[in-house]
C-alpha cells in the first residue's frame, strides 16, 4: 500500500497546479502587458512559458492516472489491454517530458530577455547595447542546441514505446531493448546536466541585477523578484539533474521509490509553480515594474529636481519691472535629470519639468492681460513696486 500512496501522490503533485496556473496564465494577457516597451520583451517570454508547462503536466496527470487504473483495475490482468495502456503512458511521458524540456528552455530566454530589460532602463531606451543583441543571439543560438536533443530524445522515446512495449518481443530482443534504454537515460542526462548548467550565468545575471538597482527604489523590488526566480530553478534543476543522473545514468537501481515518485515531483513541480507566481507577479507590477517608458496615470515616486543653475527650477528670482514696462522673461535654464534615477523616471522627470515650464508661461500670458487692462496683480511670492517718482523743483 506504500507504494500505492506513492503513486497517488506524484498523481497529485503533478495535477494540483493545473488550475491554479491556467487561472493566472488568463489573467496575464489583461494585467501582464507588453505595451511595446523594449524593457518588457521578457513578459511575453513568460506568457509563453505558462501553456507550455501546464501541457506537461496534463500529460504526467494523465499517465500517472492510467498507471493507477493498471494497478487497481481487473483489466490489468488482460495482456492485451495492459499492452495498450502501457503504450499509451509510455507517449504520454514522452510527450510531458518534451514539453517540460521545451519549457526550461524558454525560460531561460525569458531570464535573459528580462535581465536585458533592467539594463535597459538603468542606460534609457534611447542608448542601445550591443551586449544585449550579444546575449540575445547567443542564448538563442544555445536554445536551438538544447531543442534539437529535445527533439532527438522525443522521438527516441517513441521509437521505443512503439518498438519494445510488447511482451513478445522482449524477449526475442532483449539485446536492442537495453541498448534503446541506455541510449535514452543518457541523451536525457546529457540534456539535464546542460539545463542545469546553463542556469548557472542566469543566477549571476540576476544577481549583477540586483546589484545595480540597489539603489533605485522603482526597481530593487523587481529586481529582487527576478533573483528569486532564479535560485528556484537552479534549485529545481540540480535536484532534476542529480536524481536523473545517479538513477538512470549511473545505473543505481537501489534508489527508493519514494524518490523518485515524490520527492523529485516536489522539487520539480512545486518549485516550478512558485517561480512562475513570482514571475507573474513581476509581469503585473505597474509604477515599481519593469518599465523603460512612464505611462500615463501612474503615480510616480517623488523626485528631485536639479538645474544647471543653483536653485529649484521655477523658484529663480527674477527682476520684477515696474508695472506697465512688460515682464521679463523667465531665466532659461535646462534641467539636468537626477543622478541615481531609473531610465523611464529621468523622462517622467523631464516632462514634469516642461510641464511647470508650460504653466509657468501660461501665467505669465495671463500677468500681461491683466497688466494691459489696468489691473495690478503680483505672482505668487512677489509684489509690484513703484519707483519712486523724482520730486520736481518748486518753481520760485
Amino acid at each position: 500500500m506504500a507504494l500505492y500512496a506513492e503513486y497517488i501522490a506524484s498523481v497529485v503533485l503533478s495535477g494540483l497546479w493545473i488550475t491554479p496556473l491556467s487561472i493566472l496564465w488568463f489573467i496575464s494577457f489583461c494585467l501582464a502587458r507588453r505595451k511595446q516597451d523594449p524593457a518588457r520583451v521578457g513578459i511575453a517570454w513568460i506568457k509563453t512559458v505558462f501553456p507550455i508547462w501546464i501541457l506537461a503536466l496534463l500529460c504526467f496527470t494523465i499517465r500517472g492516472g492510467l498507471l493507477l487504473w493498471l494497478v487497481f483495475d481487473d483489466s490489468y490482468y488482460y495482456v492485451s489491454d495492459s499492452m495498450v495502456v502501457q503504450k499509451v503512458m509510455s507517449h504520454l511521458a514522452a510527450v510531458g517530458l518534451f514539453f517540460e524540456h521545451l519549457a526550461d528552455i524558454f525560460l531561460l530566454i525569458t531570464f535573459v530577455e528580462l535581465a536585458s530589460g533592467f539594463l535597459l532602463c538603468l542606460q534609457g531606451p534611447g542608448q542601445p547595447s550591443s551586449t544585449r543583441k550579444v546575449n540575445r543571439i547567443a542564448i538563442l543560438v544555445w536554445s536551438i542546441v538544447l531543442f534539437a536533443l529535445a527533439v532527438a530524445l522525443f522521438g527516441l522515446q517513441n521509437s521505443y514505446a512503439v518498438q519494445f512495449i510488447n511482451l513478445s518481443s522482449q524477449a526475442s530482443r532483449r539485446t536492442s531493448m537495453m541498448k534503446a534504454v541506455r541510449t535514452i537515460n543518457q541523451l536525457a542526462g546529457a540534456l539535464e546536466i546542460l539545463l542545469w548548467i546553463t542556469s548557472m550565468p542566469m543566477l549571476a545575471a540576476a544577481a549583477y541585477v540586483v546589484h545595480k538597482t540597489k539603489h533605485h527604489e522603482t526597481l530593487r523590488g523587481t529586481a529582487v523578484l527576478f533573483l528569486v526566480a532564479t535560485i528556484l530553478n537552479f534549485i529545481r534543476l540540480t535536484v532534476v539533474m542529480a536524481i536523473n543522473v545517479h538513477v538512470y545514468v549511473a545505473n543505481h537501481i537501489d534508489v527508493p521509490q519514494v524518490v523518485l515518485s515524490v520527492v523529485e515531483p516536489l522539487f520539480d513541480y512545486v518549485l516550478m509553480f512558485v517561480l512562475l507566481v513570482i514571475l507573474f507577479s513581476l509581469a503585473i507590477r505597474k509604477r515599481k515594474g519593469l518599465w523603460s517608458q512612464p505611462q500615463m496615470g501612474w503615480n510616480y515616486p517623488s523626485v528631485a529636481y536639479m538645474p544647471t543653475a543653483q536653485g529649484a527650477p521655477m523658484q529663480m528670482p527674477m527682476p520684477m519691472p515696474y508695472p506697465g514696462a512688460g515682464t521679463v522673461p523667465p531665466t532659461q535654464q535646462q534641467m539636468q535629470p537626477t543622478p541615481g534615477l531609473p531610465a523611464y523616471l529621468q523622462v517622467a522627470q523631464q516632462q514634469e519639468w516642461q510641464k511647470q515650464q508650460q504653466q509657468m508661461q501660461q501665467q505669465q500670458q495671463q500677468q500681461q492681460q491683466q497688466q494691459q487692462q489696468g489691473q495690478q496683480v503680483a505672482p505668487q511670492g512677489y509684489y509690484y513696486y513703484y519707483p519712486q517718482q523724482t520730486q520736481q523743483p518748486m518753481p520760485a
